[in-house]
């Protein structure tokens, strides 16, 4: 079954107290929608929206084919939130069938161990004396176990300790695949949004500013600054440079792409040094 999230220009008070202000969208799955903003409140409106807790001042939404005021009962079914998972039970096996217990289309218990082995957690091991990281990938796997055709990941990555982070999104991106759902997430860190996104959503406070297909993505967006001059800002741009502050001698731009196409502009003898460091939402913001 598809799920579908379609908004026209719309003007939202979220019960958070936040806002969305004209914004249009059109969201299908299966796939991966990262949120990228300079605070949480586009992404909390968002998830108010969904759970539709809030008042739509101007605009239309439909949520899975069905009007926003008509969605209140369906969302409890269709859509599951990373908030919503309790770990309650002494250990990850009672903490798992407490979770999934009384949810409709949930995997068993039984499924769910295989999912947690390639975490390696075990069912008999003590909810207590995981990390905090643990505890979240445990979270994250029941999340997933509950089968909604809608899931709101929240922050959730940015609490995964960062070498296992890619492990829990290859997880995410397998079950977006098999289950035919929509994943929305957002990030604190520019290269988790766009390891794990298939499209990127810039809002800029209430506002909606791009949208960016990152399908056919294969790296992570980096700042580049240079100090000295000749630097060929055209030759750059046409390679996927996004220029955030010109001075006479020093230039920062944002580039996307393969870094090593870039290289050979930067060999002017009249350039002086060159820093590249990974791209912050800041910079983004700035170039989308």
């Amino acid at each position: 079954m598809l799920s579908s999230i379609t908004i026209n220009d719309l003007v939202f008070d979220a019960k958070s107290g936040d806002q969305l202000d004209n914004v249009s969208l059109e969201l299908k799955s299966p796939q991966i929608v990262g949120i990228c903003s300079n605070d949480t409140g586009a992404a909390t409106a968002l998830e108010d929206l969904l759970a539709v807790r809030g008042k739509i001042l101007n605009g239309d939404v439909t949520i899975n084919g069905v009007p926003f005021k008509k969605y209140k009962r369906q969302s409890k079914n269709e859509i599951g939130r990373i908030d919503d998972v309790v770990l309650k039970g002494k250990t990850i096996e009672k903490a798992i069938k407490h979770a999934l217990h009384h949810k409709e289309n949930a995997l068993t218990p039984e499924q769910t161990f295989e999912m947690i082995k390639a975490l390696n957690l075990k069912p008999d091991q003590a909810v207590g004396e995981l990390s905090k990281s643990q505890q979240l990938e445990l979270r994250l796997v029941i999340l997933l176990a509950w089968q909604r055709s809608i899931v709101i990941l929240s922050n959730a990555f940015d609490g995964i300790e960062e070498d296992r982070r890619q492990l829990l999104g290859s997880l995410v991106k397998d079950y977006t695949q098999k289950v035919n759902a929509l994943v929305l997430f957002t990030s604190k860190n520019i290269s988790t949004l766009m390891r794990f996104a298939g499209i990127l959503y810039y809002f800029s406070g209430s506002h909606l500013t791009s949208a960016r297909d990152l399908s056919m993505n294969d790296g992570v967006d980096c700042t580049v600054t240079v100090m000295g001059t000749g630097f060929p800002i055209e030759n750059a741009v046409k390679l996927g440079a996004h220029m955030l502050e010109e001075a006479s001698d020093e230039l920062r731009f944002l580039f996307t792409g393969n870094i090593q196409t870039l290289l050979p502009l930067l060999e002017q003898s009249t350039i002086t040094d060159v820093r590249i460091e990974d791209a912050t939402i800041e910079d983004e913001l700035m170039a989308y």
